[in-house]
């Protein structure tokens, strides 16, 4: 997988996606954008030499061009002035330059097409370079917030634990309510017994029960 297509995948995948490939997505992310750099100045080279190769070549064309206008007009004034051998020399170096003209062309042609396409895949890797960047950014951030919710959850499951201890502890209050209930359904609790032994109607039971004891 070339270069630019493992971060073009880097930059388009989502955070649980870059956690399930790769360790660490923040540094490889780090080290593509550090493979770039060095790709992108290999580029900058690269595009350098090529349009320094353009300029040159469009120099000799336009230096040729000057040469098969001077000896056109060379021919043309020993023409006027009737020396035809004159002529002849003027218009064979013209047709020489003239051939050097022709394959400058072709040369200048070519050489102006790479320097647009190294200029383009410069520019583009640029651009794909600054997006890295971009992206690096905004993953960081994404990862510290991926990190935030996961120490929320861990906090949220301690929360639970704690409410799970709570409703067993109530569970035993309300066991223990139910218990004494039912012991007091079952033989009275003390309360009602003191209060039952110290009623009028009862001291007079016992009252009645001594005198008859006498």
């Amino acid at each position: 997988m070339g270069l630019f297509q493992r971060v073009s995948d880097i930059i388009s995948a989502n955070l649980n996606d870059l956690v399930e490939k790769f360790e660490d997505p923040e540094l490889m992310l780090k080290q593509a954008i550090h493979e770039m750099e060095t790709s992108i100045a290999e580029a900058r080279m690269e595009t350098a030499r090529a349009l320094g190769s353009e300029k040159l070549v469009k120099k000799s064309l336009a230096d040729n061009e000057r040469q098969v206008r001077e000896w056109q007009q060379r021919a043309e004034k020993a023409i006027a002035v009737g020396d035809d051998v004159l002529a002849r020399k003027a218009l064979r170096r013209k047709q020489e330059y003239a051939k050097v003209v022709a394959a400058l062309q072709d040369q200048a042609t070519a050489a102006g097409e790479a320097s647009r396409i190294l200029r383009r895949q410069y520019e583009g890797m640029q651009a794909k370079l600054a997006e890295a960047r971009r992206s690096l950014a905004t993953l960081v951030a994404r990862q510290r917030a991926a990190q935030m919710r996961k120490k929320s959850f861990d906090v949220t499951l301690d929360t639970n634990a704690f409410a799970k201890f709570d409703r067993i502890s109530q569970r035993v209050a309300q066991a223990e309510a139910e218990a004494d209930a039912l012991r007091e359904l079952a033989g009275g609790s003390p309360v009602e017994e003191a209060a039952v032994a110290t009623s009028p109607d009862e001291l007079n039971v016992e009252a009645e029960l001594e005198e008859l004891k006498k």
